[in-house]
């Protein structure tokens, strides 16, 4: 009988954890706007404005309605690599294949422009913002994380990582907070840097289309699921999208749910409760 009543009042102590757990992770969804521009990259600012790069290189901006505001397009330098908003007053773009970093406003007018193929001795494959105007850039010929000025100038660097680490990165995606820089190693998972460069540890998920970081939650896209990480429990959990469908990419950034699908994007509002 005593048996008994430890089961099940464990029994419904473990229900009752599932109820306030689902409860606590549970999404309101409100759409705002549907935007019927292609994109192959998208992402929102702190401001909820959202930028999108077009298949053809255009950069465009929305307000967070969804009204389009203003466009950005430069034919000199191929493919747009990366796309970087998190200083809402300084867009990065690189152009990989021609290592050329562009600076814009918030207006989308240029600020300014670098070119790292004037050193033949780097291979920049990696751009992200830096706090105090600077920019975090990966080397893949040396295998080093270097933090640069404003001016482009060296101010931190980690060394030759694989020497000292022994970390053989295959990166194809990178972005920093206040605390740490991310980059995605596509052989072993996330590898974590704090903002001196020094290696902490490694989220082990493999994302195909870039990843949020949102203080210790990485959200993801993977297999037609938006997924959320957290690096301190490395607890793993789908999170419910508002709506169905095969998409080429959701994005959940700043309380802002991105959907991509093949004919353009919608966005929404993200509350959590």
């Amino acid at each position: 009988m005593k048996n008994r009543r430890i089961r099940y009042f464990f029994e419904c102590f473990v229900v009752l954890s599932f109820f306030f757990f689902a409860k606590a992770q549970a999404q309101d969804y409100q759409k705002i706007a549907r935007i019927d521009t292609l994109a192959k990259i998208a992402t929102v600012d702190n401001f909820g404005n959202v930028f999108v790069v077009t298949p053809n290189n255009e950069l465009l901006k929305f307000n967070p309605q969804g009204r389009f505001l203003w466009n950005y397009t430069n034919n000199n330098f191929g493919d747009i690599a990366q796309l970087d908003v998190t200083d809402p007053l300084r867009v990065i773009l690189y152009y990989a294949n021609f290592q050329q970093i562009i600076v814009l406003n918030n207006n989308l007018s240029e600020i300014s422009r670098y070119s790292f193929a004037q050193n033949p001795e780097v291979q920049i494959t990696l751009v992200a913002s830096a706090n105090n105007n600077g920019f975090w850039v990966y080397d893949q010929l040396n295998r080093e994380l270097k933090k640069l000025t404003n001016y482009f100038a060296d101010d931190i660097k980690s060394g030759n990582i694989y020497q000292r680490d022994g970390l053989d990165l295959q990166v194809d995606f990178m972005l920093s907070d206040d605390q740490n820089v991310y980059l995605n190693d596509t052989l072993q998972g996330i590898r974590i840097f704090d903002q001196y460069g020094n290696f902490i540890k490694s989220a082990v998920i493999y994302p195909k289309k870039g990843f949020e970081v949102n203080g210790n939650l990485i959200y993801y896209f993977d297999k037609n699921k938006l997924m959320s990480y957290n690096i301190i429990s490395f607890d793993l959990r789908e999170m419910k999208l508002p709506v169905e469908g095969n998409f080429s990419n959701v994005l959940l950034r700043y309380h802002r749910l991105l959907i991509l699908d093949e004919k353009g994007l919608t966005l929404w509002a993200v509350k959590t409760h």
